[in-house]
């Protein structure tokens, strides 16, 4: 006899389902602005790559959901593009935007994988993380080919293998500081380049906001990264290493939105949501102290960016509640 076992969705699965539905619907409304105002036939391929792959996560999604008996998330829809808007940014800065989703997809795609437990979860994540490892490699390759790829800072090979002689390689909170790692140099270039694309996205979504509230909060993000930007160049000067190139001057002068600004609200807490991710995988893999201190406080900036942001959303009435577990307390003492 066969036995038949279907067990429902863990917390787990359920968390990372949900959001993934939610990014992908805002992606695809970004995408879709991105299309149809794209001049370069190579980058116009790959955002169609990248739209047919927000699709497909959506179609599965809601197939998996009606299955489960899950109500599906209203997420973002043709309500929240402005399909008569001009142009807001590039079509390099477009590129920039691809290659910086297919990092945070990758990411995102193989935790998912390894905290689920359903065979049918897992092969969906693994099959997005092949699709977004295809999508990101030819952002890669074609940023590369244009010369516009920005490549994490340079140092020379090591000519013998040392060890570690005192507690001085730790650092200090203050007063000179040893040279820094190449795992330290690595997150310091990743994350100056997240801020920029996070910055430069910023900057064009405060210029079209029709909420004067809105405009503000934007730029006022707009002005974290800035700084952010600042400091981590300021440690690669002080070690005398070699900084990442950077790209401006990739927003248009348009002022019609091509979004609703609900969904740059949200674009705008996911961008910090990624970056307090990217800051704690800098804490882990940075050993001087006050690099981690540093990264700390950087990460309490976003925290409370991103806690003002969910504030306006929920005022608003915009924000969706992620599923979570029963109040027993309120069900135990409701009237």
């Amino acid at each position: 006899m066969e036995l038949i076992h279907h067990p429902q969705l863990t917390a787990s699965e359920l968390a990372t389902l949900w959001n993934t539905y939610m990014a992908d619907t805002m992606g695809k409304c970004m995408l879709i602005h991105f299309k149809e105002t794209v001049e370069d036939k190579n980058i116009e391929e790959i955002i169609d790559i990248a739209l047919q792959i927000a699709e497909d996560h959506i179609i599965t999604i809601t197939e998996l959901f009606h299955k489960e008996q899950i109500p599906i998330p209203h997420g973002f829809d043709e309500n929240d593009i402005n399909r008569n808007a001009p142009r807001l940014f590039s079509d390099v800065y477009y590129l920039r935007y691809l290659e910086h989703m297919g990092r945070t997809g990758l990411t995102t795609y193989a935790l998912a994988k390894a905290i689920s437990t359903r065979k049918d979860i897992r092969e969906h994540f693994k099959l997005w993380y092949e699709q977004t490892e295809q999508m990101y490699d030819l952002a890669t390759d074609l940023a590369l080919a244009i010369g516009t790829y920005v490549r994490s800072p340079y140092i020379d090979y090591y000519k013998e293998v040392q060890y570690v002689e005192n507690n001085d390689f730790l650092g200090s909170i203050f007063g000179k500081q040893r040279s820094l790692l190449a795992i330290e140099i690595a997150h310091l270039g990743t994350n100056i380049e997240v801020c920029h694309v996070g910055q430069t996205l910023l900057m064009g979504f405060s210029q079209v906001a029709k909420s004067k509230e809105i405009r503000h909060f934007l730029q006022r993000g707009t002005q974290i990264g800035k700084k952010q930007i600042t400091i981590f160049f300021e440690i690669l000067k002080d070690s005398n290493t070699s900084y990442p190139s950077t790209w401006d001057a990739l927003i248009t002068g348009s002022i019609e939105p091509p979004f609703s600004d609900k969904l740059m609200l949200f674009q705008a807490n996911l961008l910090s949501a990624i970056a307090i991710a990217d800051f704690g995988a800098a804490i882990s893999g940075s050993v001087r102290r006050d690099i981690g201190i540093l990264y700390a406080r950087l990460m309490a900036e976003l925290g409370s960016y991103a806690e003002d942001g969910a504030k306006y959303l929920i005022k608003q009435r915009w924000l969706e509640k992620p599923p979570q577990t029963h109040d027993r307390e309120y069900l135990i003492n409701r009237e």
